[in-house]
């Protein structure tokens, strides 16, 4: 295919829902506000053409337990919440299943004619902000002048809220399924390329999780040389070691900071050395005095300064939110929205494996692999209700959607 012939096809789409499909990643960088107006117009067309094409996809068996969940996100913010923020964000939830199941929709048609140039538009996005990153990490500023004030992170397109890791976390698995569909000889490169962007960034989960993504879709693409692919993971990991170790922010961020946990004697000096932690113990605290459906969503920035949840002497692990998903979910929901929403999330982890094994298409893969590293124990996380975490979250389902009718 020709440029002006990818072009016109790009002009022409006959959905003009897939434009502001197209948007999302940049709509990322540049606000919630402009994400959730995407989102919404987005779902509404969806929904006025599913009506109009009797696409019954509210019948769907997924659709209506991802709506029990729903249904008990709500109830349980109106019982327990004291604020209207968090019954909003509640009954507001229901524009990201939705946005799942319109991106599934959309992408089916044109016999994936429109999932093919929205995703390599998206890759475009994602390897200029790549570029971006390194830019900014040697010189100082990204293309468009950002900066970050904190000392070893990249600020990049996201600008003072320094979130570009959880879009890169959340894109590169997608932009390297690109690479294999037209640039397969350079997928090393890209792979490379790719992970050191992360690395730059200096976020330590993310980077985590970044590896831990690639290393698994290595595996899976081509079983053949295993052995190599290995080596080549092994061998950035000592490179980005070395590299980490030569630079004095990056050094401090990751293995000082890493390191220092070995001087730990006790869980109260755990809590008290470490930011993450003291979230975690208020988490684990408000869980233990409402076990069984939480505090409400978005109720964990209202609670969790409090004195009763934070024992431990000089810590206070109050925040936003626990920056981990299953001390949001455990303190948040309580343990039967935690039972609920995690079994959703494993029932569509083994869907989409199954629809890998069965078809062999790797976005089906991808979207099983992205929810697996976004549920992965202690390390990090964005808040799972946040506008920017689930739009991205939300994203990567939609490719296990995309075979249900």
């Amino acid at each position: 295919m020709t440029l002006n012939e990818y072009f016109y096809k790009f002009l022409y789409f006959k959905n003009k829902a897939v434009y502001l499909i197209l948007l999302l990643p940049i709509s990322l960088f540049v606000g919630s506000t402009i994400t959730n107006l995407l989102i919404i117009a987005i779902t509404i067309i969806f929904i006025i053409e599913s009506i109009k094409k009797k696409n019954y996809f509210f019948l769907n068996k997924e659709f209506l337990v991802l709506s029990v969940f729903y249904i008990y996100i709500i109830l349980n913010s109106i019982f327990l919440t004291q604020n209207s923020d968090g019954i909003l964000r509640a009954i507001g939830f229901i524009r990201f299943p939705l946005l799942a199941y319109a991106i599934a929709y959309y992408f089916s048609l044109e016999k994936g004619e429109y999932q093919k140039q929205v995703l390599s538009l998206w890759f475009l996005i994602f390897l200029i902000t790549s570029f971006d990153i390194i830019f900014e990490f040697f010189v100082g500023f990204n293309f468009i002048g950002n900066t970050s004030n904190y000392s070893g992170r990249v600020a990049s397109f996201s600008g003072e809220e320094l979130k570009v890791g959880g879009y890169y976390f959340g894109f590169i698995l997608l932009s390297l399924w690109i690479v294999l569909k037209n640039y397969k000889k350079y997928y090393f490169f890209f792979i490379i390329l790719f992970l050191f962007s992360s690395l730059l960034i200096g976020e330590k989960a993310n980077f985590i999780k970044s590896i831990f993504l690639t290393s698994i879709f290595l595996i899976f693409i081509d079983k053949k040389s295993i052995l190599k692919k290995l080596s080549l993971i092994s061998l950035f990991i000592v490179f980005a070691f070395v590299f980490i170790k030569l630079n004095p922010a990056l050094n401090s961020r990751f293995i000082h900071h890493i390191f220092s946990l070995n001087k730990i004697d006790s869980y109260e000096s755990l809590v008290s050395s470490n930011q993450h932690f003291s979230h975690y113990n208020t988490a684990f605290e408000i869980f233990k005095k409402n076990p069984f459906f939480g505090v409400g969503v978005k109720n964990f920035r209202n609670v969790s300064f409090g004195k009763e949840y934070n024992k431990i002497e000089n810590v206070n692990g109050g925040s936003t939110h626990p920056h981990q998903i299953h001390f949001e979910m455990l303190s948040e929901i309580g343990l039967m929205g935690y039972i609920l929403l995690f079994g959703i999330l494993i029932y569509f982890i083994i869907k989409g494996i199954k629809f890998y094994i069965y078809n062999r298409d790797l976005l089906y893969l991808i979207g099983s692999l992205f929810i697996i590293a976004t549920i992965l124990p202690i390390i990090p996380s964005g808040s799972f209700f946040t506008t920017y975490t689930a739009t991205i979250f939300w994203i990567n389902l939609s490719f296990i959607l995309r075979s249900y009718k």
